[in-house]
């Protein structure tokens, strides 16, 4: 997927995927020279494929329960979050100058008396 998230984001899916046991890489690139987040599963690169066993098969049913398991537990923790509109306010902009004029009016008040 495209890297076009703001920190806050970039912090939450990175949290994610470590709830998740999931590596995260920044630095990909597409054919269009575009940054690309990149999410993987832990050794993913580093064992080839192997031939299914029929009865490996069976084991594999198991490990999939255990993790659907394992990601609605990890599911319902981040669905409990608050979420928070960051256009609420006039965006990330209008309350960083907002910010600024309050402590400027604080140093004002303390720097007149």
């Amino acid at each position: 997927m495209p890297d076009t998230f703001p920190a806050r984001e970039r912090k939450f899916i990175s949290t994610l995927a470590e709830e998740l046991h999931l590596s995260v890489t920044w630095n990909e690139y597409d054919e269009e020279d575009q940054n690309l987040v990149t999410w993987r599963l832990p050794g993913f690169l580093d064992e080839p494929l192997a031939e299914t066993d029929p009865e490996q098969a069976n084991g594999d049913s198991n490990n999939d329960d255990e993790g659907r398991a394992a990601v609605d537990r990890v599911s319902k923790k981040f669905d409990k979050a608050p979420v928070v509109d960051d256009e609420e306010g006039g965006g990330f902009d209008a309350r960083h100058e907002q910010s600024i004029n309050d402590k400027m009016s604080e140093w004002k008040r303390g720097y007149y008396k």
